[in-house]
């Protein structure tokens, strides 16, 4: 099971899990939930953040993470998806893997429990209090977008009321809003343009009522005396506001508590599902004249929310310096020691991991979560664990080390860099006032400062493959000419400054244009290889070999007598002629050496070495040669 419990867990889908509705919605179920014995696990993610496309993909990878078979109550708050796709892709999952009961908070989805707002008691009530308690008569409506149902039913009561109230409505009373602070503008020039002044200004929802005040201040309104406002939902922002909106509040926790227990009563007969309405209650504020400014929950909230913002402040520095110290990190494990200094900002957390694909460092493929997952960084109650590398099942969601036999309530989102999909955070509060604090910067960071430890470590990669090309000889894979130098010209140095003796020695093919010429650069190449086997055979592992020419190859070791290098010579020897013997070619290889083995002395370098063995090693040729009965050129 999930959480390495027995408990049974419920799922809940949402976006910008710390914005308000859907901070209050989560309170609202961990209590229940925790009342009941459920595990909790919330997957929320930030959406399309700056209406970037690969983000949005890296996003949409958090909805392959939960295991929906293993669900034993699913809460869609899908309005806070922004994106259709979102939308599409978890209902997907959920029509196709569970098994469960499922509760759609503030939106119809057939098949479902639905919890939802009754617009038409306190929209109703926020006309009449502009019509019958202010006497007035031409109102203006911004509404949200087109597709939400909710939009089009509190149009529709607004039409339907002014039409009881035979108030006439023409189109400049009416205005499609975003449900969002964007748009304050665009409907206070299209408000305007009508034949009459606007009286009052109802938006259906806080954030506009809130764009919309704004902006009338900005042109030199004062708000009520020149004109009114009022939003809906009961945001805490439209409270702190100046002037505070009226507004319509919506009991969003308790909306959270009854979608649990629908689930609970629903454990045997998912099937079954009803719609369950919530009224809203009318708020009178400033912004319709019925508060005065000096109210004590004003105060008191502004107050609050003076303090919460010098909080703020304080966090996003740390956030900026914690940027500047993760973009020194070049592994996990620096990751890891700074992100535990730092996760103290995360407010009111208790348990907090970052849950990596694994062998992250490894991979090439970034196109989601893989089977197995890694715990690379934790803390648990506050208190960190590393170093770290904890293999789990993904269905698991988090290991069994930070889970318990209690209730648990993880947060979880996903990390990325643009498509490029990493793993996710997850996170448990100490309880449900504090719950779902998740930041997008502080997620970005991190996503940010992977990707730079991937690319950092790609660059080096390719570095050293770089560096091993202009060191390497191509056909053996030795060191070349300038490999042989950048590597012995230290260890001759060294050898020399601490009085140890240097061996080096000049091997050099026999034959090797006969070869050639009668057998092709094939087996040429061959016979070079074979000859690079038997030095390699041969030779200490301190040894540094290369082939320096054509046919020419050099060793040089530090610390060994002339007697152990002649030995070495001598396996050199012994493996061609036992390769000889074993008539796998019609030729044979031999091979012509000369070495020098002595302390360097002041006056001696690495140059005055290799000549020497070079004269020896042509000398031993001639004799080879002779022996072998072979013409000298």
């Amino acid at each position: 099971r999930m959480f390495c419990n027995e408990r049974k867990t419920i799922g809940v889908f949402l976006e910008r899990a710390g914005s308000e509705f859907q901070n209050h919605l989560c309170q609202g179920v961990i209590t229940k939930a925790e009342e009941l014995g459920y595990n909790v696990a919330v997957f929320s993610g930030y959406g399309n953040y700056g209406q970037n496309d690969r983000y949005f993909v890296g996003e949409q990878y958090l909805w392959d993470l939960p295991p929906y078979e293993d669900l034993s109550g699913v809460i869609l708050a899908l309005d806070t998806m922004d994106e259709k796709e979102s939308r599409q892709k978890v209902m997907d999952c959920i029509r196709q893997r569970c098994k469960c009961p499922v509760v759609s908070i503030r939106e119809v989805l057939v098949g479902a429990n639905n919890l939802l707002v009754d617009n038409t008691t306190c929209m109703e009530g926020l006309i009449d209090h502009f019509v019958k308690d202010h006497g007035m008569k031409h109102l203006c409506f911004m509404t949200g977008p087109k597709d939400h149902w909710d939009a089009k039913e509190r149009l529709e009561c607004f039409l339907q009321k002014m039409k009881e109230y035979h108030l006439s409505v023409d189109e400049h009373q009416i205005f499609w809003g975003d449900f969002w602070k964007n748009k304050g503008k665009e409907a206070c020039d299209w408000f305007f343009q009508g034949e009459e002044k606007p009286e009052a200004i109802i938006c259906a929802n806080d954030y506009m009522a809130m764009a919309v005040a704004s902006e009338l201040i900005r042109r030199g309104y004062r708000i009520p005396e020149d004109i009114c406002v009022s939003g809906y939902d009961g945001m805490r922002g439209a409270l702190s506001f100046t002037p505070s909106i009226t507004t319509a509040i919506v009991p969003f926790f308790d909306m959270g508590v009854t979608a649990v227990e629908l689930i609970d009563k629903k454990q045997e007969n998912p099937l079954e599902v009803e719609d369950v309405f919530f009224e809203a209650v009318l708020q009178k504020r400033e912004s319709c004249g019925c508060m005065s400014s000096g109210g004590q929950e004003a105060m008191a909230l502004r107050q609050h929310l003076y303090e919460v913002d010098n909080v703020s402040q304080n966090r996003e520095m740390q956030f900026h310096f914690m940027s500047i110290h993760l973009s020194e990190c070049h592994t996990i494990e620096e990751v890891a020691q700074k992100i535990t200094y730092y996760a103290y900002n995360i407010e009111g957390f208790r348990d907090y991991c970052i849950c990596l694909n694994e062998q992250l460092m490894e991979r090439t493929d970034f196109g989601g979560f893989t089977d197995q997952m890694e715990m690379r960084i934790a803390v648990r109650n506050r208190e960190s664990i590393e170093p770290l590398c904890v293999r789990f099942d993904r269905r698991e969601l988090i290991p069994q080390m930070m889970t318990g036999e209690e209730p648990q309530m993880w947060f979880f989102a996903p990390l990325h860099f643009q498509d490029y999909c990493f793993g996710y955070e997850a996170l448990q509060f100490y309880d449900a006032e504090t719950t779902g604090r998740l930041y997008l910067y502080w997620n970005i960071i991190i996503g940010n400062t992977l990707q730079d430890i991937l690319t950092n470590q790609k660059m080096q990669k390719l570095v050293g493959q770089l560096e091993e090309m202009y060191d390497r000889d191509a056909l053996t894979g030795m060191y070349n000419r300038r490999g042989f130098e950048n590597y012995g010209n230290p260890m001759f140095a060294r050898a020399k400054t601490d009085g140890e003796s240097i061996f080096l020695a000049i091997i050099d093919m026999d034959g090797m244009k006969q070869i050639n010429d009668n057998y092709g650069h094939i087996e040429g190449d061959y016979a070079l290889c074979k000859l690079h086997e038997a030095i390699a055979h041969a030779c200490p592992e301190n040894a540094i070999q290369a082939r320096t020419g054509g046919d020419e190859f050099e060793i040089i070791a530090h610390g060994i007598t002339e007697e152990e290098g002649v030995s070495y010579l001598e396996k050199v020897e012994k493996y061609l002629n036992d390769f000889n013997a074993s008539g796998v070619k019609e030729y044979s290889i031999h091979a012509s050496y000369g070495y020098a083995c002595r302390v360097p002395s002041k006056e001696d370098s690495m140059e005055r070495f290799i000549k020497e063995s070079d004269e020896i090693m042509y000398r031993n040729k001639m004799i080879n040669k002779i022996n072998r009965g072979e013409p000298l050129r």
